[in-house]
């Protein structure tokens, strides 16, 4: 046990390789900003003022990775079970100055802990998927969704390891909206991934779906029982058809025994909740057997 606890300690020490140089790049970058690399490389400039601290900072990140990855990787390959060499890049105590340099400290120390250990358990894929996560969530407040994007990534690839289905799709739901956040804001892509994430959570909460068909049922029904009805019809008949017509489309003549007013009312429920049903059922499925 003294043995692996001295080996432990001795290979605990990669702070100076990550801390001195590579980590300190990219702190200027987040300082200084894109402008030295526009005036050499006038192309980058549309690209860069979208999120330019975000892109300088993940082009930075993408460079030293390799160069710090085999730092840390001398250090996971000496692990024993039940032992995470890296531990303390886990915790929520800060280490370093440079801003955001403990979050991606993280990252590295994550990414090789858990791509470069045979055999992780449970606990230590938890605790490992739980600092990336939390990593991810800082980085997304803090305006840089291309590095939370990739630490959620890292942290539902951890889960998908420990065949933990349900904080997989928590952490791709994650990544979903860090996604979302890296188009500016005149894009339509980034208002189409915002309107799906608000509907059935990017495909990975398709039970929020239940709510907006319930609001949908419910305004249709509103609407339509304020709608002039035929004296025959009776307030009862009406309402079964504004609810019934959402699950199985009326005909016609079933509309007209209510009233000639009803038919586009209906037939715009009728298609809504033909595309509203069907994206339900297909999430679902996907959800109950991880397709």
């Amino acid at each position: 046990m003294g043995e692996d606890l001295e080996r432990s300690q001795r290979f605990k020490r990669p702070l100076p390789v990550i801390g001195s140089d590579p980590l300190r790049v990219i702190s200027q970058k987040l300082r200084r900003g894109p402008r030295d690399q526009e005036a050499q490389d006038p192309l980058r400039t549309a690209r860069l003022r979208r999120n330019p601290r975000d892109q300088e900072v993940l082009d930075e990140y993408n460079r030293i990775q390799v160069r710090v990855q085999q730092s840390f990787g001398r250090a996971t390959t000496s692990g024993h079970a039940g032992t995470l060499i890296l531990e303390e890049f886990y915790s929520t105590a800060p280490r370093f100055k440079q801003p955001y340099a403990d979050q991606i400290a993280t990252m590295l120390a994550a990414r090789a802990e858990s791509e470069g250990r045979a055999l992780l358990s449970s606990s230590e894929g938890k605790s490992i998927a739980n600092a990336l996560e939390r990593t991810g969530r800082t980085l997304l407040s803090a305006g840089l969704p291309h590095l939370a994007e990739e630490a959620f990534d890292r942290a539902a690839g951890v889960h998908a390891k420990l065949k933990n289905s349900r904080a997989e799709d928590q952490c791709a739901f994650l990544k979903s909206r860090a996604h979302g956040k890296t188009y500016p804001w005149w894009r339509p892509m980034r208002l189409i991934l915002a309107l799906s994430g608000v509907l059935f959570g990017y495909g990975y909460k398709p039970l929020r779906l239940l709510i907006w068909i319930a609001v949908v049922v419910a305004g249709f029904t509103v609407y339509m029982l304020h709608l002039p009805r035929d004296p025959g019809a009776t307030h009862s008949d009406a309402l079964f058809m504004a609810i019934q017509n959402f699950v199985n489309p009326m005909g016609l003549g079933d509309a007209k025994l209510i009233s000639s007013n009803w038919e586009h009312a209906l037939e715009v429920e009728t298609y809504t909740g033909d595309i509203l049903r069907n994206i339900f059922f297909v999430l679902l499925i996907r959800k109950w057997f991880r397709l």
